[in-house]
This record gives structure tokens, C-alpha cells and sequence, in this order.
């Protein structure tokens, strides 16, 4: 097999367990918001799932804030002294963050490894900006990668808008791609766009991700050698099902999802990284490991 040029990675799952972070971290802001208000817990956590509806997004930059629940209890009062009385809950999801939000292993090696042998790296997620910028500072991922393609920023991103842009401004936003809702996986147009603009043959790149139905099915339409990182697939349940409860997920997209697995059924990854990113480095025909050839992903 040639060596690959140019590697997109998704991010959530694939290089960290975004699942295994975000539940606790979020159900331990829900707490502590309880814990300082008083108020009812299912009340609340409907009300989150309206606001991450509305845009779209289950990471929404102080959705609490929005949530009817506050509006009522702090009707009146002004920004800055909701954000003091509500600073436990933000400072429970920073606490549990810090605890929970880790590399797989072996990402950052490898990913230093890949650049090392002349390949290209390029950030692909259908996570907003904020929260990409967050979490790949925090991981110190930035400088593996030559371009990161995201969803586009949230339109209140801050409850102080000079503290958000001075926050910005830290970054390399340079690097940065932001894609409208419409250019979803698993539309391969996104992914040939990407190509195009690294001048890469799709044969000469390579996709790696953990979703059958998303990424790999992505990756096949578009001809892009599609890599399952069958290691982030796993979904504990009853964390599944806590996201489940305040997701952005509307009756149509859960609908369009069950399409996808369906047609998912018939797709088979190129090749499978069964333990850790690490495996990655045969996959692409980077350095002397062996790996034996791809079974299909639902035996």
C-alpha cells in the first residue's frame, strides 16, 4: 500500500473520549446549578435540550444562562450578577473537565511521528468553534495540525462579548475553517473540498474516525481511504442515554441517523485501529509495524 500524503483526523472520539468528558463534566454543572437555586431537576434539563435545539449544538457556549429556568429565577437581575451567582455550576464543569479530558493513547507521539515523515495534517469536526479552540488548546493539539475544519461559531458565544474576543485572539485562528450545518457528514463534498485544498489526490489521503455511519461512510463516498478508530466507537449506555437527554438531536435528525446506520451496515473501513491512535502508523505505511488486513467492522 503507498503511503498517504495527507491524514484528516476527526477529533471527538477519535483522538479523546469526548463522551466520557463532556457527560460528567455537564451533569456536574446541572448539580451544582440545583444545588445553588433550588430549582427542579427534569424542568432544568428539559429546558437545556430546548436551548441546544435551538442552536443546533449540545455544547452551547452558558446555555445555562439561557435555559428558561434562570431567566425566571433571575428575571431583573444583570448579567454580571447572574454569571457571580452561577459560578459554582461553571466551575463544577471546569473541575470535572480537567479531571475527565484526556488523550487517547498514544495521540500526541503519533501525530508528532506523522508530521515527522512528511505527512499532512488536517482537523476535521462537526464540533463549533469555541469548543474545538477549547478543547485542542487545552490538549495541546494545535501544532500537529495544518488546518482544523469546524461547524461554525455560536452567535452568543459570551456574556461579555470583549472577554470572548480577547479570548479569540489567543489562538491561531489562521488555521481555521469554519463549515455551515449543511456541510455534514457524511456528504463527501466537505471532504473533497478539503483535498482540493491540500492539492491531494483523494486516493493520496487517508480519513480516520471513530462513526461507521459518518466518517467512514464519508470517507468511501468520497474515495478517501477510510480508517475506523473502532476503539472510540464504544458507548457506555447510561452515559449514552444522559446525553441522549439534553442533546441538540431533533425527531428528523434522529430519523436521518437511523437511515445512515442502515446504509452503514453494507460499509466496510479500509482499515481498522482496534487498540489505540498508534496503530495508525501501518495503516497510512509509516514505519516497519504490521497489522493484518481489515475485517468488516460488523462481524
Amino acid at each position: 500500500m503507498r503511503s498517504k500524503q495527507l491524514l484528516i483526523c476527526d477529533l471527538d472520539n477519535t483522538l479523546y473520549d469526548w463522551v466520557g468528558f463532556f457527560v460528567p463534566s455537564f451533569y456536574a454543572m446541572v448539580d451544582a446549578a440545583i444545588e445553588v437555586t433550588g430549582c427542579d431537576r427534569d424542568k432544568l434539563l428539559e429546558d437545556f435540550r430546548t436551548v441546544h435545539q435551538k442552536y443546533g449544538d449540545s455544547e452551547h457556549p452558558f446555555a445555562l444562562l439561557e435555559t428558561e429556568t434562570m431567566r425566571q429565577l433571575y428575571r431583573g437581575a444583570s448579567s454580571g450578577a447572574v454569571l457571580a451567582a452561577l459560578n459554582p455550576a461553571f466551575h463544577a464543569f471546569n473541575s470535572s473537565r480537567k479531571r475527565t479530558l484526556h488523550l487517547h493513547r498514544g495521540v500526541s507521539e503519533t501525530l508528532g511521528l506523522l508530521r515527522a515523515h512528511g505527512v499532512r495534517l488536517i482537523a476535521h469536526t462537526e464540533s463549533k468553534l469555541y469548543s474545538v479552540i477549547d478543547r485542542l488548546n487545552r490538549l495541546d493539539l494545535f501544532k500537529y495540525f495544518d488546518k482544523i475544519y469546524c461547524r461554525q461559531r455560536s452567535t452568543s458565544p459570551h456574556p461579555d462579548p470583549h472577554v470572548g474576543s480577547e479570548w479569540l485572539a489567543r489562538f491561531p485562528t489562521e488555521k481555521i475553517i469554519e463549515l455551515s450545518r449543511h456541510q455534514a457528514k457524511p456528504n463527501p463534498a466537505v471532504l473533497l473540498e478539503i483535498c482540493e485544498s491540500e492539492e491531494t489526490a483523494p486516493e493520496n489521503a487517508a480519513y480516520v474516525g471513530d462513526s461507521i455511519a459518518r466518517d467512514i461512510l464519508m470517507a468511501k463516498r468520497a474515495n478517501v481511504f477510510a480508517i475506523w478508530a473502532s476503539y472510540g466507537a464504544y458507548r457506555d449506555a447510561h452515559m449514552y442515554q444522559a446525553l441522549v437527554r439534553i442533546s441538540h438531536w431533533t425527531a428528523d435528525e434522529v430519523a436521518r441517523e437511523k437511515i445512515l446506520n442502515e446504509e452503514a451496515k453494507n460499509v466496510a473501513p479500509d482499515y481498522i485501529l482496534r487498540d489505540s491512535f498508534e496503530e495508525i502508523l501501518a495503516a497510512i505505511n509509516i514505519g516497519q509495524a504490521e497489522h493484518p488486513p481489515a475485517q468488516s467492522a460488523h462481524a
